[in-house]
């Protein structure tokens, strides 16, 4: 498992904003697409605003936190340990795998709907 592919990924999609299920299926699918074992979670975990549920995906020994549930717009970011730490409850998701062609379609529209 490479840091340099997460930071890659954290990278290409800085800017694109997907809602957090989204975001979860683009990055399980680059993972997949790119030899990389990944899981994808709702989690619930102790944080300053409460307990929300968020999307995490585990690839390897990194946790990205893809954004609440109900998240509509969300940037994707690496967690820290502490955060993983106050995890209370992990359910394990699964969801189809998307193309690249895939991926594109769903940030070209996302950035139309974006801009309309």
């Amino acid at each position: 498992m490479s840091t340099q592919f997460v930071e890659a990924l954290l990278t290409a999609y800085a800017k694109v904003n997907l809602a957090a299920w989204d975001n979860l299926r683009v990055i399980l699918s680059e993972c997949a697409q790119h030899g990389h074992e990944a899981r994808g979670f709702e989690v619930e975990f102790a944080s300053g605003s409460g307990q929300q549920p968020h999307y995490w995906v585990q690839i390897g020994y990194i946790w990205l936190d893809c954004g609440r549930t109900n998240a509509y717009s969300a940037t994707i970011m690496q967690l820290s340990y502490a955060q993983v730490s106050r995890t209370n409850t992990k359910k394990a998701l699964e969801c189809a795998i998307l193309s690249q062609e895939q991926i594109g379609l769903l940030c070209m529209q996302n950035a139309h709907f974006d801009h309309c």
